[in-house]
């Protein structure tokens, strides 16, 4: 048997939601479904999905038919509560679907275990190359599924970092480079983005703390990926990922792998938009956004999930087709989605 992981922003779904009657919303609720029953997945971790659980119900039954269940915290969590127990502020959500003959292997651990093993729940950030700090925290709480499999748990990190997006006027220096304030915003959303990532390596440190194989999957939208951009080249000097999120290499054991590691470099991508900065147009500027990356322990037998060679892709083949007559209104999302496939060994 093969169990099918996948991780999706759909863009806005919970303005999709709000409106499901507008010709643009129902429209792109049914390229929704359609991709992601098209993909199959066994468990589905989207970002910039709705706020609170009974939206997250109306689209798993009324959109999806109950092909996949959510995963909520445990306990009957009054409406107006759930955005301090689920510790995510804003309006777009992340959450964990599943097929519904594995729910009852999965349960969602509170953002306070999670708190507790990365030994902070806020803290402080410098900025490059200044003494004076603020604080920060998780707008969006990184979310937890366990999931128990032959009585081993393997661990789901959903994560959906900060956003890059700056906010100020782009105004050029007479050199052609970004103006001192537009680059000092720009860092600063960068380090901010980049302490969130830290924070989430603590969580996994503990975890390799606490036993010796741990089974542990993050995912989701990093909002950056493998390489530098323009600030990262010539002012910060480091990518989140490989500096960042994977770990130290010469510390084997507790260094994630990539999911396409192994995949077609050319489709190694899942979003495209314009980059004022560099002048880029979408076309030519393919941004790797979306990951899963995992523990040792899932490759090398020690769990009865095992990833193999080649167990991850891009679904872009699947995107593409759904989309095919679909508008900048309709379609299901700005970003694909990723997948990577679980095989069950005897370990």
């Amino acid at each position: 048997m093969k169990l099918k992981l996948t991780t999706w922003n759909i863009e806005h779904l919970g303005k999709a939601l709000a409106s499901p009657g507008t010709t643009h919303s129902r429209r792109r609720l049914e390229l929704i479904a359609d991709e992601i029953r098209t993909i199959e997945p066994h468990i589905l971790a989207i970002q910039e999905g709705p706020k609170g659980e009974d939206t997250m119900r109306t689209f798993a039954s009324e959109v999806l038919e109950r092909f996949l269940e959510p995963v909520v915290l445990p306990g009957n969590i009054p409406p107006g509560k759930q955005p301090a127990a689920y510790r995510i502020q804003g309006s777009q959500w992340m959450w964990f679907l599943v097929r519904p003959q594995i729910r009852d292997k999965v349960r969602l651990q509170s953002p306070i275990v999670y708190q507790s093993f990365a030994a902070q729940s806020k803290w402080r950030v410098h900025y490059w190359g200044k003494f004076q700090s603020e604080e920060h925290a998780h707008f969006r709480h990184p979310q937890v599924m366990i999931l128990t499999w032959n009585g081993v748990d393997i661990e789901f990190i959903n994560v959906h970092l900060k956003s890059k997006i700056n906010q100020l006027p782009l105004n050029l220096k007479t050199d052609g480079t970004p103006s001192d304030d537009y680059v000092d915003e720009a860092l600063k959303a960068r380090i901010k983005m980049a302490t969130e990532a830290a924070d989430v390596r603590r969580y996994i440190n503990a975890k390799f703390a606490q036993k010796p194989n741990p089974g542990v999957v993050v995912l989701g939208d990093f909002n950056d990926g493998p390489g530098k951009d323009y600030f990262e080249e010539f002012y910060l000097f480091f990518d989140l990922i490989v500096n960042v999120i994977q770990g130290d290499i010469l510390s084997a054991e507790e260094f994630l792998n990539h999911s396409l590691f192994d995949f077609k470099t050319s489709l190694r991508w899942t979003a495209r938009f314009d980059d004022q900065v560099t002048g880029k147009k979408a076309e030519e500027n393919r941004l790797l956004l979306d990951h899963i990356l995992f523990s040792q322990p899932l490759v090398n037998g020690s769990l009865p999930l095992q990833i193999n060679t080649h167990a991850g892709l891009v679904e872009h083949e699947i995107h593409e087709r759904i989309n095919a007559n679909s508008t900048k209104h309709t379609q299901s999302s700005d970003h694909r989605p990723v997948s990577c496939y679980f095989d069950m060994t005897s370990g």
